[in-house]
């Protein structure tokens, strides 16, 4: 009785109900990333890149934390030096729009890392269900079973793509004050009020301040870009997959050769198989539903970035547009044309990534009309038409809850920084 009681006891902390397994399920995806941890993420690139430039700290270490304060403080430093450059100097208005670039791009960067820090819990949960999402099906063919990890290799490429862009627009924007204007001591952005540097190294160290923080803010920026870009492709190759998943739906020809080898009729034969295909399509339409709640999750977190993107990349592009239209300096014109491509490609990447989900989405309905369901059983047929009427409710990712992240809106950004540009330049000739 005794050594029976005792088994019991050992045994009863193991059992956990329902409730509690799904707290401890939201906890372990609220966690914080460990290094080791990316590893097996798909997300793994990006994750690191973030990592390196402080913005996703990879433990709950005091150390990890100083990392990201000194990012933020070096960051506010620089924009507020560009303010002071601003205010209390004599620049034109040529110089201004030179510096604001830049300041908006920093600012932009901090913006991004202030939602993500407010917030982080929820987008470490946001990486780990986007594995679980792309993680490999059991209903998937052979071929099919590596699209995710192409998807994520396609990632990670385009990752390191824009880290090496940003690396030579270092090469170009930071050495061309000492290039084009030796011993004037010229700064690579904002040009400071005082010119008196013989009692402190400021130049020097206004010079590394500016370099540094620009740098590190806009491998931030693109970093952020780079993940929900990665989030967005994977959760349209889901749909995609979801889509041939659909379009093969047909009647269990293995059910029927089985009900035939044992002698019944045609009516068993029938009946098993259209059993088989209606499990199959319900089996889709919780495929479905679950990629539905994961990208209103994401449009949840992805939605303050976005929007924060698309107002600094709108007032970036205006602003570089009218320096390489209007400044007599050649360097400041070959720089802003350099630069130009980034706060547009910025939007871009968004609004394409968006308008696969949506694009993807769309196609469930064709698909599921393309199944062999003209010999399917009426709960098969019903099922069938409430999956192509939600298919045909579009699948739409917003920005701040108020636009549509899709190619239309891109289209509608650039006119929008044109007209600011044409605006900057009626201003100029008065």
């Amino acid at each position: 009785m005794a050594i029976s009681e005792k088994l019991m006891t050992n045994k009863t902390p193991q059992v956990k109900s329902g409730r509690q397994r799904g707290q401890s399920l939201v906890r372990d995806e609220s966690a914080t990333f460990t290094w080791s941890e990316t590893a097996g993420s798909l997300l793994k690139v990006n994750i690191r890149i973030l990592c390196f430039c402080g913005a996703w700290p990879l433990s709950d270490s005091a150390l990890a934390y100083a990392y990201v304060g000194a990012v933020l403080l070096v960051s506010l430093a620089n924009m507020a030096e560009a303010a002071l450059g601003i205010a209390f100097g004599q620049a034109s208005m040529d110089e201004i729009t030179f510096v604001l670039p830049n300041t908006l791009t920093t600012a932009c960067g901090v913006a991004k890392l202030a939602f993500f820090l407010s917030d982080r819990r929820r987008y470490f949960a946001l990486v780990r269900r986007t594995d679980r999402l792309a993680a490999p099906q059991e209903w998937l063919a052979a071929g099919a079973a590596g699209a995710a990890e192409a998807v994520g290799r396609r990632v990670r490429a385009f990752a390191l793509f824009l880290v090496a862009l940003v690396c030579v627009q270092a090469v170009v924007w930071f050495p061309m004050p000492l290039i084009a204007s030796p011993g004037e001591k010229k700064l690579p952005f904002g040009q400071l009020p005082w010119s008196n540097y013989t009692q402190v190294p400021l130049y020097e160290l206004s010079y590394a301040l500016q370099c540094v923080s620009s740098f590190t803010i806009a491998i931030i920026t693109l970093g952020f870009d780079c993940l929900f870009m990665g989030i967005m492709e994977l959760t349209a190759l889901q749909l995609d997959l979801l889509s041939s998943r659909l379009s093969s739906l047909r009647l269990d020809e293995a059910a029927c050769s089985s009900e035939k080898s044992r002698g019944r009729g045609c009516v068993a034969q029938t009946a098993k198989a259209r059993d088989a295909a209606h499990r199959e399509l319900c089996l889709c339409i919780e495929r479905h539903q679950e990629i539905i709640r994961f990208t209103r999750y994401l449009e949840e977190m992805m939605s303050p970035i976005a929007m924060t993107q698309f107002m600094f990349s709108v007032l970036s592009v205006c602003l570089l547009l009218f320096q390489a239209t209007y400044s007599d300096d050649f360097s400041a014109v070959f720089r802003c044309v350099a630069f130009l491509p980034l706060p547009g490609g910025q939007m871009y990447i968004y609004c394409w990534a968006a308008h696969r989900i949506t694009e993807k989405a769309e196609a469930l309905s064709v698909a599921a009309y393309s199944c062999q369901w003209v010999e399917a059983s009426r709960r098969f047929k019903r099922s069938l038409a409430i999956v192509i009427l939600r298919a045909q409710q579009q699948l739409v990712i917003t920005a701040g809850h108020l636009y549509p992240v899709n190619r239309t809106t891109f289209v509608s950004l650039v006119n929008a920084s044109y007209s600011y540009y044409a605006l900057l330049g009626q201003i100029n000739k008065r």
